[in-house]
């Protein structure tokens, strides 16, 4: 039995049974290479299920819709391990209680699927820790050797340039699931912190501004470059500040809901090499 026809009878049982009230998994997306979320609340509702080498978003955003969990019932996703890691964050900044998340782990390896076990972020803690991928992370993007072999000067041209073309859409914001904010900064106006202009300066403040937010906070899930409409390597510049929280502090974000947010806490033997 496939990946998939696992998962199918599993979660009719989770539905069947009342365990869960809803399983957020994906379906087939309005081309082939595409999958959309998929919000399954009775077990007929199972066989639209699809679990292919395209599901790659990462779901765990959706568990924060308002009033989603405020029953107290639990609710089933699906989650690679980026997806399991972002669980931990979002419990250990008390934006759920990871006992009612149930995972449906998988991870993909070119097109093969296959099934984790466990059924709480904490069953995967070992997973999210590996420290050979907190290390190998910035092989994952062709860009990143090319960009550590730059100055300073040429470095900046390239982020103006990406920058260039955001259009101010956020985009980026909403499809990721570490900004959850029900009221982003760049939306207050009453005083402007962020120029909300697209121009080199409003481009510059907005994502500058939410590469720091998600320092030691992203997974790396890749949503949000998915998701901006101008191609802008958002996922590169996450890399950047996931390596250099790394390197200063031995965080790597996810590990377990009780690791503290990395910006949020003090070590008396944190390095200072930022006081000049």
């Amino acid at each position: 039995m496939s990946t998939q026809e696992t998962y199918k009878t599993k979660v009719k049982e989770l539905l069947s049974s009342g365990k869960v009230k809803m399983v957020i998994g994906y379906k087939a997306g309005t081309t082939a290479d595409r999958r959309r979320p998929h919000f399954m609340r009775t077990p007929e509702e199972v066989d639209q299920l699809v679990l292919d080498s395209a599901c790659i978003t990462n779901l765990s955003g959706y568990l924060l819709s308002e009033g989603l969990l405020s029953d107290g019932k639990e609710i089933a996703v699906f989650l690679k391990p980026d997806g399991i890691r972002s669980i931990n964050i979002l419990a250990a900044e008390a934006q759920l209680q990871s006992n009612q998340v149930v995972v449906l782990g998988f991870d993909i390896n070119g097109s093969e699927i296959s099934a984790l076990q466990g059924e709480r972020a904490s069953d995967f803690q070992a997973l999210t820790s590996s420290s050979n991928e907190a290390r190998l992370h910035k092989q994952q993007h062709p860009e990143s050797a090319r960009l550590e072999q730059m100055t300073p000067a040429e470095r900046f041209a390239y982020w103006e340039d990406a920058f260039s073309r955001c259009i101010k859409c956020y985009a980026c914001r909403q499809a990721c699931p570490m900004c959850y904010c029900r009221r982003c900064i760049v939306d207050n106006n009453q005083p402007q912190w962020v120029n909300t202009s697209s121009h080199t300066l409003g481009n510059f403040e907005w994502n500058i501004v939410r590469a720091f937010h998600l320092a030691g906070r992203c997974v790396e899930c890749g949503n949000c470059g998915r998701a901006c409409p101008v191609n802008i390597p958002l996922g590169l510049l996450n890399m950047k500040m996931t390596d250099e929280v790394l390197q200063s502090f031995n965080h790597y974000p996810g590990v377990s809901e009780t690791q503290e947010p990395v910006l949020a806490s003090f070590k008396k033997n944190d390095s200072e090499t930022f006081i000049l």
